[in-house]
């Protein structure tokens, strides 16, 4: 397993690639125009948006209390030291999606705009982590490279307007996205399953029965 060590910190070089993904998605909400009514807005879910990042991060690191709790009361300082890994981060982005939702809805942000936002983060960061993981990451090459081509055709499409202009199209986009995934994971993946499914999986099954809950749902 491919790793970084950084003074005394090793970290996954895939959680690495991760970060360095997060980090030029935020620049490129940060430069482009979501067309908010005003640049305060504009500032306003940029803010919203990196304050969700850090909840995340620190949801991440936290679930280990949650995960591993026999590791933390032997040893606190794991706590620095490593993650709630997988299933941590499936738990920090169910919280840090929830926050940024209510949040935005807090800040009169249209429901439609706090979507579009969402995914363009999600998708540019999709596809940054695995090209990068393609490039530097020895295993599922044909893996990484499709999920990032298609995460970086969804991003172009929605920057420029041809999809998502209801919320219709919102959930057809996050249910064709979770299948392609889900499918391509289970033929090119060897994952750790839980009842069949790995976490990740799960998650991905998890956003097709709530888009599917909302797809008539008039939403405000």
């Amino acid at each position: 397993m491919d790793i970084i060590q950084i003074g005394s910190f090793t970290i996954l070089l895939k959680w690495f690639l991760l970060g360095v993904a997060i980090l030029f998605g935020l620049v490129l909400i940060k430069v482009l125009p979501l067309h908010l009514p005003n640049r305060a807005q504009n500032k306003a879910v940029f803010d919203l948006l990196i304050n969700s990042v850090f909840l995340g991060f620190f949801i991440w690191k936290g679930s280990l209390l949650l995960l591993e709790p026999s590791l933390v009361i032997k040893t606190p300082l794991s706590l620095l030291y490593f993650t709630g890994g997988s299933s941590g981060l499936v738990l920090a982005i169910i919280f840090s999606i929830s926050y940024f939702i209510y949040r935005a809805r807090k800040l009169d942000i249209s429901m439609l705009v706090t979507l579009k936002c969402l995914l363009l983060f999600s998708f540019s960061v999709l596809s940054v982590y695995h090209f990068l993981s393609a490039t530097f990451v020895e295993d599922n090459l044909i893996y990484h490279v499709l999920i990032g081509i298609y995460s970086l055709t969804n991003f172009i499409l929605i920057l420029v307007k041809r999809i998502l202009s209801s919320y219709k199209s919102f959930f057809s986009v996050i249910v064709l996205f979770s299948f392609y995934k889900i499918i391509l994971s289970l033929i090119l993946i060897n994952e750790n399953t839980i009842f069949i499914f790995s976490i990740e999986q799960w998650f991905f099954i998890g956003l097709i029965i709530v888009s599917l809950f909302f797809w008539d749902r008039k939403l405000q």
